[in-house]
């Protein structure tokens, strides 16, 4: 079985013109047409995005199930993580990965009930300061939720703003395999990507079939990241 990843931070919606223009975002995802979806900065009902429901919005345009994990509360409104499935979601819970005064960050994770199996989705955004990335990543591959998931097949996708390669090697040893198969898939800014801050993990249960950057005249000022795509197939388990 084949299946379509799609990570994304689609920065509130508000483009590198500074508008908020949630069609383009509902635009790209249309337009990768993934089985799974995992959007970070997600705003609801604040002021900037005009006090919209960005995730429910999505959810109906697509025509897919969504959770919706909001770790950030505004003056006004929240913003936080929203996963998208094509397939029933049995289970949700968003996980609070915050690393001492730093700002507030989770990581929302998802059973999903495919035919034939089942997966666990992790979406996260992670802090800016490097310690902060480490701390994020051992809380996330020590919980209990990864150890309750542990024979099941899982996904670990979203903004992990890690300028390096660091994250991904210790992603590694801890037994998760990133998803690019090499330089040249920088996804920030968007506009001139030098970084790739926007990754793909998994388990051994995945076999890689193609991962791409969505770079287009569309994505390059829909947001400040690059939407990343990855196509896996699931093996016997």
């Amino acid at each position: 079985m084949e299946l379509t990843f799609l990570t994304y931070n689609i920065h509130r919606a508000i483009g590198f013109d500074r508008k908020y223009r949630l069609e383009r975002i509902i635009e790209t995802c249309r337009d990768v047409d993934a089985d799974i979806v995992a959007l970070q900065e997600v705003d609801q009902f604040a002021p900037r995005s005009k006090g919209e429901d960005l995730a429910h919005l999505i959810a109906q345009n697509l025509d897919m199930h969504y959770e919706l994990g909001l770790n950030v509360r505004l003056q006004k409104g929240h913003y936080g993580n929203a996963t998208f499935s094509r397939y029933p979601i049995e289970q949700a819970h968003n996980f609070n990965i915050t690393w001492g005064i730093k700002k507030k960050r989770g990581c929302l994770i998802t059973s999903i009930g495919l035919p034939h199996a089942k997966i666990a989705i992790f979406n996260f955004h992670m802090g800016l300061a490097r310690m902060e990335q480490v701390r994020q990543k051992k809380k996330i591959v020590h919980s209990d939720h990864m150890e309750r998931l542990a024979r099941v097949p899982m996904v670990l996708l979203g903004d992990t703003n890690d300028r390096t390669t660091r994250l991904s090697h210790s992603f590694l040893e801890s037994g998760f395999r990133d998803t690019c198969p090499g330089k040249g898939h920088n996804t920030f800014p968007a506009y001139a990507p030098i970084l790739r801050l926007d990754r793909i993990f998994v388990t051994q249960q995945w076999e890689v079939v193609e991962h791409r950057v969505v770079r287009n005249k569309l994505t390059r000022i829909a947001s400040d990241h690059l939407p990343v795509v990855a196509r896996l197939r699931l093996k016997s388990y």
